[in-house]
């Protein structure tokens, strides 16, 4: 007659046990949260201005100073900022060219405050109302987003607005705080730390109303928690989301932004509230539903505290028939529990040399490789085991058995002519009446070799991407310190990149693949990297075996265990194109068309950058052709350009490189020579001179009278600004015109001049 593993009143111990881990398992169950959001923003053109192209193109990293606790407008999640206000910038960034570094505002912080400390350049969800409109040191962008101010009450709530009631509204929302007060001057409007602090407020009474934001307010309303309130007034006021610079800031900027918020699609401001609003779900924690469904886990709690109860009265009952009537019930459950355990569930007895006196249907599936096989009733465990096994398996069993240690074997068993590697974990156990098993889990390890097999694949796939892949992929060990690159590496870059790098050498050991200018800023942030701190996106160059280097955008990434980095993660991605095309743009903005030279615009703002950053002495030369009309109308207007292209050739010739000439406007020139003396410009206006006598001659203009008038005023004896000194420079050129033209005079010698004729 088969024994049962559970028909006997000494196993009374095993299925409390059994019970106790089932509740247990019910009261670990939780819940997380998982956001999938998609969205496919595509490129819109926008134009923009000379100078907004210019702007562009300084590359300048702004600082974006966003809410880090107001979702869904801006919040913070695994470290990353998120939501409507942050996806509208990204949005920005990706259709202008513009670079972002964004910055995060804490519970109660004011935005503006960051613009005005200069902590940031841009301050993003601002809203528009007098304090800030009317706020002479920022500039408010046009609005980007805009939602309903609404009031929440507890559910049940007799309120009156037409008495005084006690209204609170969190730190941070002043546009919130001064409309209840302008609108409701009799109300005792508070600020609280925080919305969930006003929240509660409502819950237990201390509040009457609560004003905020519709999208911020119905992030909470969604929790449990706040389910015993409710929205008051579902429209109080309409508040609008801005950006806010500092006022001392390139008009250009802001210039750029209102283009960019005016050209954004509303079928892409539309999806962005659709994804932080209806699509954001929230799963309440663990904590949350036992507060909200306390009974629930009382009775499971009561459920387990009567199990365990009856299975002591049990214990102590003395009719076996009854506790044999008590266990037959539970049998068939317990049995399909051990059924389910992942792994083949054995217990042996040392009887007849190890004798299986239980095994669930899992055990049976795993020794004959069949689903559904029938057991095999009083077996010997050891027919089970390949003939080269059976002596390590026998010695592990009988050792467990004696010592009553736990054991751990990797052995073969017969699986029709195959064999099937298994993993055996294995203790004794001793009942109360002293009969002793050996019980035994069972896994079936040709899982886990097909794993390992498929990990190799996958490592394998890995290599043939990265091979084929136009990006630079690497990752470096921190404990060993050593970096593993791509294959192609070397072959596309011919230089051989750094594989082991001591700790502190690594300026000397990146420096030999990072250009020189790009190094520091590139090695700081991959320390700061290690200490788990999320870097910004770089934009280095790389060094090539031919000079040429080439313009990569960098994203570094980490990967943590228990808090601490050990590993880095770098991937550089070619945009080497897309910054010469910038350039090129850039140069195209700031060069004239005919002669090449810079044109008014970049002269202004060359010279303006070389005295903030120098302010050494420069002579600025005014140049005006003189009849030069006359090459025009004698000649035609091609002979005239091609005297234009050659007084610009001469000049290029004669000024240094890091001088600034430039094309004024029509038949006028103007240069700025730095670090120069009055002598050397003489020099130069008299090789000029020649030269335009030269090209006179070439262009066959020797009858049309063609000379040139040059003024000059120096810096910073004459002027220390850009605009007096072309004022003066000009003044001195007529000067020259009026008195015979062909020649040239300095501004302090007309001014000598004029002065002794009005003092006679």
């Amino acid at each position: 007659m088969k024994k049962s593993l559970f028909g006997k009143c000494r196993k009374l111990n095993k299925i409390c046990v059994l019970y106790a881990v089932i509740t247990a398992v019910v009261f670990a169950c939780g819940f997380g949260i998982q956001i999938a959001q998609a969205r496919n923003a595509s490129g819109v053109e926008i134009e923009f201005s000379e100078e907004e192209l210019a702007y562009i193109a300084q590359e300048k990293e702004l600082r974006l100073a966003n809410f880090s606790v107001r979702a869904p407008l801006s919040y913070t999640e695994d470290g990353e900022l998120h939501g409507i206000c942050v996806d509208t910038m990204k949005w920005i960034e990706t259709n202008t060219g513009l670079h972002f570094t964004y910055l995060e505002i804490p519970a109660g912080g004011n935005p503006v405050d960051y613009i005005t400390q200069g902590t940031a350049d841009i301050a993003v969800g601002v809203l528009r109302y007098g304090g800030n409109t009317n706020n002479p040191d920022i500039i408010l962008t046009d609005t980007f987003f805009e939602s309903d101010m609404v009031l929440v009450a507890k559910k049940g709530a007799a309120i009156d607005m037409s008495k005084p009631l006690k209204v609170f509204v969190s730190k941070g929302y002043r546009m919130g705080y001064q409309f209840m007060k302008d609108s409701y001057p009799d109300y005792d409007v508070v600020y609280a730390e925080s919305t969930e602090e006003a929240l509660r407020a409502l819950q237990n009474g201390t509040a009457d109303l609560m004003l905020q934001s519709v999208y911020v307010i119905d992030e909470f309303l969604k929790r449990p928690t706040y389910s015993d309130l409710m929205l008051y007034k579902s429209s109080v006021a309409q508040e609008e989301l801005t950006c806010a610079v500092s006022a001392d800031e390139d008009k250009a900027l802001v210039d750029i932004l209102n283009k960019a918020i005016a050209a954004m699609p509303e079928e892409y401001t539309r999806q962005l509230i659709v994804d932080y609003t209806i699509t954001r779900m929230y799963y309440p924690t663990f904590a949350e539903q036992i507060e909200n469904n306390p009974m629930l886990f009382i009775a499971m709690g009561v459920v387990l505290l009567v199990l365990i109860v009856a299975a002591v009265l049990f214990v102590r009952l003395q009719s076996r028939s009854k506790m044999m009537r008590l266990m037959s019930k539970n049998e068939e459950y317990l049995q399909n529990i051990t059924n389910n355990i992942h792994g083949g569930l054995v217990i042996i007895t040392k009887k007849d040399d190890f004798r299986v006196t239980y095994a669930n249907d899992r055990f049976w599936n795993v020794v004959s490789g069949e689903s559904g096989a029938t057991p095999k009733t009083d077996s010997l465990f050891l027919d089970f085991i390949c003939d080269e096994d059976k002596d390590k398996v026998e010695t592990g069993l009988k050792r467990a058995w004696t010592s009553g240690e736990m054991i751990e074997l990797q052995f073969n068993i017969k699986n029709g002519d195959t064999k099937k590697p298994i993993l055996l974990n294995g203790t004794r156990s001793d009942d109360s009446n002293g009969q002793r098993n050996i019980t035994c889990v069972l896994i079936d390890f040709s899982r886990e070799q097909m794993l390992k097999e498929a990990l190799e694949d996958e490592k394998e796939m890995y290599r043939i991407f990265m091979e084929d892949s136009k990006d630079v992929v690497f990752y470096g060990d921190i404990k060993t310190n050593e970096y593993t690159w791509p294959p192609f590496y070397k072959e596309r870059f011919g230089i051989e990149p750094p594989r082991k790098i001591a700790d502190g050498n690594g300026q000397e050991a990146f420096g030999t693949v990072i250009a020189q200018e790009d190094l520091i800023p590139f090695v700081t942030a991959l320390e700061a990297l290690k200490t788990g701190k999320k870097q910004p996106e770089l934009r280095v160059r790389l060094k090539t075996a031919d000079g040429m280097n080439r313009w990569h955008k960098v994203k570094l990434g980490c990967m943590e265990k228990n808090g601490t980095v050990y590993r880095i993660l770098c991937r550089m991605t070619d945009i080497d194109k897309e910054v010469n095309r910038m350039k090129q743009l850039s140069d195209a903005s700031m060069r004239d068309k005919l002669t090449g030279l810079y044109n008014k615009n970049a002269f202004y703002a060359l010279v303006e950058k070389f005295i903030e950053d120098n302010g050494k002495k420069g002579i600025l030369l005014f140049l005006d052709l003189d009849n030069f009309k006359n090459v025009n109308d004698q000649l035609g207007h091609l002979a005239g350009d091609e005297v234009l292209i050659g007084v610009a050739g001469s000049m290029k010739n004669i000024f240094r490189s890091d001088d600034i000439v430039a094309r004024f406007g029509g038949d006028e020139f103007i240069i700025f020579v730095k670090d120069s003396d009055e002598k050397i410009a003489a020099d130069k206006i008299q090789y000029l001179r020649e030269e335009i006598v030269r090209i006179k001659e070439e262009c066959r203009a020797e009858n049309t009278g063609l000379s040139a008038c040059v003024g000059v005023s120096i810096y910073p004896d004459d002027a220390e600004d850009i605009e007096q000194l072309v004022s003066k420079a000009d003044e001195a050129m007529y000067y020259v015109k009026q008195h015979g033209k062909n020649g040239y005079a300095f501004y302090k010698d007309v001014y000598k001049d004029v002065k002794n004729m009005v003092d006679k």
